[in-house]
């Protein structure tokens, strides 16, 4: 059979800050044995080449590691690799791009969910958990917290609604609500 005769699998993982995408994305594809492109992990990759902080690299760094996040899916996708892809798909500027990968891909969009304030403290006690989480990204929730003391207010999370991709919510808040199991039937069973 043909790869050609195929589209390949897209598995879209968003959610806010602390909603535990990045968690979830991994176990669900160990589950179903599809690699995972984490924006923040190739971000991750790029500061590592330059051995320095977040704050130091040029302004257009996190713009940088966006275009490259967006160009290995491409090209795994136009060879017919079925991935799952990790990322905070909030912004209206990234809507445009999952829309054009829908026209490659059978493409799913599963969305944490977990109440703003519970999402925000689950970051901030990551940053805080976590020495070098700052050095990486430049957390401004941390950083904040550590100057001032104070909790900084969740901001708005406005998830990706697109016309034609099946969308699933997931409850994070303890286990995942639907479970693993039930995510993989639906994304391998489509």
């Amino acid at each position: 059979m043909s790869p050609s005769n195929h589209k390949p699998k897209l598995v879209i993982v968003t959610g806010q800050a602390g909603s535990g995408k990045t968690t979830l994305a991994h176990s669900l594809g160990k589950l179903i044995y599809l690699p995972v492109i984490s924006r923040d992990e190739i971000k991750e990759g790029y500061v590592n080449t330059f051995a320095v902080p977040h704050y130091k690299l040029p302004a257009n760094s996190n713009q940088f590691a966006t275009e490259i996040f967006f160009r290995v899916v491409d090209l795994l996708l136009s060879n017919s690799v079925s991935l799952i892809a990790e990322a905070a798909f909030q912004h209206k500027t990234w809507e445009p791009q999952i829309a054009r990968l829908k026209n490659h891909a059978d493409t799913s969009i599963i969305v944490c969910e977990l109440d703003p304030e519970t999402a925000a403290r689950r970051h901030l006690q990551r940053g805080l958990s976590d020495a070098k989480r700052e050095f990486f990204h430049g957390d401004n929730r941390v950083t904040y917290f550590k100057q001032t003391g104070e909790f900084l207010a969740p901001e708005k999370y406005e998830p990706p609604s697109l016309p034609g991709i099946r969308t699933i919510q997931v409850s994070t808040l303890s286990d995942y609500d639907p479970p693993l199991e039930i995510l993989a039937d639906q994304i391998i069973g489509v």
